[in-house]
């Protein structure tokens, strides 16, 4: 059974736009944008990572990761970031990669993205750019 946590605690109930930018290193930036409020506009920096994919147009996330536990799928209203734990992605890379990492998905009303790191996201406030 697949669970997660909300991890963005820093960032403020909103629909966001997503846009993502990754350079040639596999560092990636994911870029929120507030639709209800403007001015809440956010960069979660997962430096570098190890995969990431877009997700359909939608509101939920990847239906594939909630079949053995359908009645929990996180929601657009409930969060943003979310970590997830047990996911199917998840054991198929840690079965081939010795060390430990982490699954995400951010959620927004454009698309959503699948993201495998080593490391936490560093969330920052992006309404002065």
């Amino acid at each position: 059974m697949v669970k997660w946590i909300n991890s963005e605690l820093h960032i403020e109930n909103d629909w966001y736009e997503i846009r993502c930018h990754i350079n040639r290193t596999n560092h990636l930036k994911v870029y929120l944008y507030g639709l209800k409020n403007r001015k809440n506009q956010f960069c979660i920096d997962f430096g570098k990572i190890l995969f990431y994919k877009a997700i359909d147009e939608g509101w939920e996330l990847n239906p594939l990761e909630y079949t053995d536990n359908s009645v929990n799928p996180p929601l657009i209203h409930q969060a943003v970031l979310v970590e997830l734990f047990d996911s199917h992605l998840r054991k198929d890379i840690q079965d081939a990669y010795p060390y430990s990492l982490h699954h995400y998905q951010v959620l927004g009303i454009n698309f959503g993205i699948d993201i495998i790191a080593q490391g936490s996201p560093v969330i920052m406030d992006d309404s002065n750019n």
